[in-house]
């Protein structure tokens, strides 16, 4: 049999945000029509943020705050150190974004978003940027932070990519946090999940 002849010309490159549009099953374990989608994405992220990249902090001793904003919105801080020295741009940042490969999760969320807020600060100082999905609308702002250090990434889904009536679960065991008939009890202590829904 003759093997089918392979070049160039046969490999596709593609964007990190088009791969994720493509096929957001590598990302999220599920195609854009599953109802599931949007929780998972959720659930990806806080995963990511309780492990995050070695060299920024060990598994399970960040600290992470999780709410729920809309149907198809939610917001992640961490107290992860801002990795750039003096919270500049970094080098590698998806699209000159400061979402790097250390954030990968969060910057395959924002592909699927249609609007995505990024800030991180240390030591009195932050950077506060606008992306549309994940590429940024302007560059990186400067803003007087009051905290120590950390990252806060606010994520709109787009309706438009995702199934009619498809929204975040809030149920923690659903979501990822903990496993067990108690889950709130079971919740990592490090994690704290307020769903803004039930207020509004």
């Amino acid at each position: 049999m003759r093997q089918s002849e392979y070049s160039n010309t046969d490999i596709e490159v593609h964007e990190f945000d088009e791969s994720v549009r493509r096929w957001p099953g590598m990302y999220f374990d599920v195609s854009l029509d599953h109802p599931l989608l949007p929780t998972n994405v959720v659930r990806f992220a806080v995963d990511h943020a309780i492990h995050p990249a070695p060299h920024l902090a060990a598994p399970h001793s960040p600290v992470v705050y999780v709410e729920i904003l809309g149907d198809l919105s939610f917001s992640i801080t961490d107290d992860q150190l801002c990795r750039a020295e003096g919270c500049r741009v970094p080098d590698n940042g998806y699209f000159g974004s400061l979402l790097n490969p250390d954030r990968w999760t969060l910057a395959a969320a924002a592909a699927l978003s249609r609007r995505t807020t990024v800030k991180v600060w240390r030591d009195g100082r932050g950077l506060h940027q606008e992306l549309a999905g994940l590429r940024p609308i302007g560059p990186p702002e400067p803003f007087t932070a009051s905290r120590s250090r950390g990252t806060t990434v606010t994520i709109e889904l787009d309706p438009g990519r995702l199934r009619t009536g498809a929204a975040i679960d809030t149920n923690l065991e659903t979501v990822g946090l903990c496993r067990g008939d108690d889950c709130v009890a079971a919740a990592p202590r490090d994690i704290t999940v307020n769903d803004r829904r039930s207020t509004q």
